[in-house]
């Protein structure tokens, strides 16, 4: 279970981003119709370098979003804003030691996200109700491109919630279809989340036990494609790749290195201003830890 927990604490480079980049409030009745106050608002969120005036005013954003869910239980862009601000906040703010809290809101997060997949796709619907995981793979294939957001954001609530589920061995088999999610989003559209496919990759090939699947080769690979995906105005895919490929290879100079390009970057993409924010705190956090990783 420490894999899929290290796994899990890299999936914060994507979820922050893209919920608060990417949420959209529907009105009653109009599916199509997104409310231009709340698409200025979730990104107005992530111009801001105040990560904990964010962590304090997120809250009324996600609970508007929830209920919206609730009362639009048949539309699925409306479902997926709220999976997107659950996963968000669970990852990003809540505390890791209280688990019953976290769990309830992945589990919100993923009942959200796979209702509206049922909705987007009736095969899988009727895959992963009673069907093998052959089938609910061979399902996968039904979803297009325009479906690779929210097979993004479920696959990373199931995960976070096998997480917080870590006394359950039924939860830990869930895994597969999780991996299966990932594969089809990596088709479909494998730059998404500035890379954040190739992110969870990543970390995978990095802390899976040794023996058991770990490949640190194929590893820097696929943090190489995540960073090149995100450019260099987006930090935190570096951020990972030292906190993970760089410790794990125990190569302490590229760790350190790493880090400081990132405390030394001046990116020029506003739009990260928030996550460059949240990735600068984490390198430096890093960097002070040192003497106790290596």
């Amino acid at each position: 279970m420490k894999y899929v927990r290290m796994l899990m604490m890299g999936l914060l480079a994507g979820s922050l981003v893209f919920c608060f980049s990417g949420c959209v409030v529907v009105r009653k009745g109009t599916a199509k119709l997104v409310s231009p106050v709340a698409t200025q608002l979730s990104t107005g969120l992530m111009y801001q370098s105040d990560v904990e005036l964010v962590r304090d005013g997120a809250p009324a954003f996600l609970l508007m979003l929830d209920a919206l869910a609730e009362t639009h239980a048949d539309n699925p862009a409306v479902l997926m804003a709220a999976a997107d601000a659950q996963v968000a906040y669970a990852t990003g703010f809540v505390d890791k030691a209280n688990k019953s809290r976290t769990k309830a809101m992945y589990a919100k997060a993923q009942t959200f996200g796979l209702r509206a997949l049922d909705l987007r796709n009736k095969r899988f619907a009727k895959a992963r109700n009673g069907g093998t995981l052959d089938d609910f793979t061979a399902a996968l294939r039904y979803f297009k491109k325009d479906d690779a957001a929210a097979l993004y954001t479920t696959a990373s609530a199931w995960v976070m919630w096998i997480i917080a589920s870590s006394d359950s061995p039924a939860a830990l088999g869930d895994m597969p279809k999780v991996l299966a999610m990932m594969a089809r989003v990596q088709d479909l559209n494998p730059g998404i989340h500035q890379g954040g496919v190739d992110l969870f990759y990543g970390i995978y090939y990095t802390v899976l036990p040794l023996g058991g699947g770990r490949d640190l080769e194929r590893a820097r690979k696929c943090f190489e494609r995540s960073m090149a995906f995100a450019g260099p105005d987006y930090l935190l895919p570096k951020v990972t790749f030292a906190e993970f490929y760089a410790r794990y290879a125990y190569d302490q100079e590229l760790f350190e290195n790493t880090l400081r390009e990132v405390l030394a970057a001046q990116p020029q993409a506003p739009e990260f201003t928030l996550m460059n924010a949240v990735a600068k705190t984490r390198a430096q956090t890093l960097l002070d830890q040192v003497d106790d990783l290596f």
